[in-house]
């Protein structure tokens, strides 16, 4: 969704991509003492897991991708090179050994099928946070407080004469109605604090006035970087949880307008018409990365060096949830996830799922899995 967060250190590994092939390095060892286990819902109303739905559909996403690259498109993990075509059998084989074994079966295949990589800082666990889906109201038109325009990408004129593509221009200049109006068009127009907030997370789900109802995805940014309004409100707002600007904008209008146009990285998005249906936006998510559907409680963003599609095995405690060996996919980036192990969790858009979101913010255990080549395998079957 091309979200922005709290920045974290880089990873200290490498990515290059070459005639379609996509090389990989991860310098850590496998661990294999971990093994799918049922997630632990420790606060009832939060609606976490429909675990064989969901699942099932996270699963349908990674392999949807890895469908959509060229058939010769290749990558390469610590030693060994996948093809295209060993990585999707991969997923189809975890995914049959998740439907279909008991919870020993689960482990002896998995293990026999997958190594198990540690991705971790080398001093600490690595940090896990958690986003989703705003919803907001907006207008068709300028009106009051709903004057700030959430924009399509800008289109560079083709008699632009060598002037600089506008998508690169710094947030300040996107305030410009004489320049928006220029290069982009509106989608919406939205309050200040709920567009940071699409921003933010890269996506909203929005209701206009009209009770037409679609979904802002996450388009294109013009690659700065994201620097939090809570630098500049200290002892100013109460509270410094981006869902909470919005109420101490109103006592504080001028310094947490101020401190939101700081902020250099500018989203813009893309439209999304939504079913008719009320449940469509809680069966249908977002678009994460490379067009993969985000599935709420099974897709995760990590380091744009972290292939897209794979699976991860994750563990964590919070006030909120417990998951333990929590079977996700890395299916998102954004701007500061960057780091080992690093990990911003999506939750979906449900009731609730927003103080969640704001308030996890703790260490787990990030695993990433990876399949394991036939001499790998007869190598496990002879020990």
């Amino acid at each position: 969704m091309g979200h922005s967060c709290k920045n974290e250190s880089h990873l200290p590994f490498r990515l290059r991509i070459q005639r379609n092939t996509l090389f990989f390095a991860i310098g850590f060892f496998a661990s294999l003492s971990i093994f799918p286990q049922p997630a632990q819902n420790q606060n009832q109303n939060i609606p976490l897991i429909s675990q064989t739905a969901n699942l099932d559909s996270a699963f349908n996403e990674s392999i949807l991708y890895f469908k959509r690259m060229p058939e010769d498109t290749k990558i390469r993990i610590l030693d060994e090179e996948y093809t295209n075509k060993e990585i999707l059998k991969s997923l189809a084989d975890l995914q049959m050994i998740v439907r279909n074994s008991s919870d020993y079966q689960m482990q002896t295949e998995i293990k026999k099928r997958f190594q198990f990589i540690d991705l971790s800082p080398s001093n600490e666990p690595p940090t896990i946070t958690g986003y989703y889906e705003v919803r907001i109201y907006g207008k068709n038109k300028p009106e009051r407080e709903y004057k700030y325009p959430a924009l399509s990408p800008p289109i560079l004129k083709p008699d632009n004469n060598g002037e600089e593509n506008p998508i690169h221009f710094p947030r300040e200049r996107w305030n410009e109605k004489s320049l928006w109006e220029k290069y982009s068009k509106p989608i919406v127009y939205l309050r200040l604090t709920d567009l940071h907030l699409a921003q933010l997370e890269g996506s909203a789900l929005v209701q206009t006035e009209t009770n037409e109802s679609f979904r802002i995805n996450y388009a294109a940014d013009n690659a700065q970087n994201y620097i939090s309004p809570s630098v500049y409100l200290k002892g100013i707002c109460p509270s410094l949880k981006p869902y909470h600007l919005s109420i101490c904008i109103q006592s504080k209008p001028n310094e947490v307008t101020e401190a939101i146009l700081k902020n250099p990285r500018y989203i813009f998005f893309e439209k999304e018409t939504l079913s008719k249906s009320n449940t469509s936006v809680d069966v249908i998510g977002p678009l994460g990365s490379a067009g993969i559907r985000l599935v709420p409680f099974r897709s995760v963003a990590m380091d744009k060096k972290i292939p897209l599609g794979f699976p991860i095995l994750l563990s964590f405690q919070s006030d909120f949830n417990s998951v333990n060996n929590h079977l996700v996919f890395v299916h998102d980036r954004g701007n500061a996830i960057t780091g080992d192990g690093r990990l911003d969790y999506f939750l979906g858009s449900g009731a609730g799922i927003e103080e969640f979101a704001n308030n996890l913010l703790t260490k787990g255990k990030v695993t990433l899995l990876l399949p394991k080549k036939e001499t790998q395998r007869i190598q496990h079957k002879v020990n």
